[in-house]
């Protein structure tokens, strides 16, 4: 995260991993994440973050619906063992206990992510990039990463069966992703924005 160091703490507050986890059990509007030992709130984006997250989170819907077990969420926390939980901009899961109301977890953290997007914005790609990307590599079902820039039709897709080597994919290309025959077209991902 490109954080100034002088000013982090006008910005965030410091923070234990056990107390942020405390923090976020409790019932908010606000999404936090912790990085670095202090705590942030994330909530908030500029349109074009917004409407690709949701344009994303409704192309994954759609398509995943043929298998009833499977929940696309916005902006909701994930469990990562080990580590202090992350809120990504959506994420797939196919695991009951991410979904059905009596096995999920209270306070609620998706468990099983297989499809984690994070759309990137200019303060905090280079968490996005790294340190958060370190910790959702922790999540044993976690099948595909993506890094959605919000600035030029440009997503790059990171797979654990590759050894999370990038692709890169551009306007007129298509996204092909293995889980569930998925494909997301750039334009589609980006409509509305560009």
């Amino acid at each position: 995260m490109a954080v100034n160091r002088e000013s982090e703490y006008l910005h965030g507050i410091p923070m234990t991993d056990e107390m942020f986890e405390h923090v976020i059990g409790m019932e908010s509007p606000y999404r936090y994440e912790l990085i670095d030992g202090v705590v942030y709130d994330m909530t908030g984006s500029s349109p074009e973050h917004g409407t690709i997250a949701t344009n994303i989170s409704l192309l994954l819907t759609q398509q995943s619906r043929k298998r009833s077990s499977c929940r696309v969420y916005q902006d909701q926390y994930v469990a990562i063992p080990g580590n202090p939980s992350v809120v990504p901009d959506v994420v797939l899961t196919c695991d009951l206990s991410d979904w059905y109301k009596s096995k999920r977890l209270k306070p609620f953290k998706i468990q099983c992510p297989l499809i984690v997007v994070e759309v990137l914005s200019p303060s905090t790609e280079r968490y996005d990039r790294a340190a958060k990307f370190a910790r959702y590599q922790c999540s044993p079902t976690l099948e595909v990463y993506m890094l959605v820039s919000q600035d030029e039709p440009h997503v790059e897709v990171y797979r654990r069966a590759t050894g999370w080597k990038q692709e890169l994919f551009l306007l007129d290309q298509v996204i092909k992703l293995d889980q569930f025959d998925l494909e997301l077209p750039l334009a589609e991902i980006y409509e509305r924005v560009f």
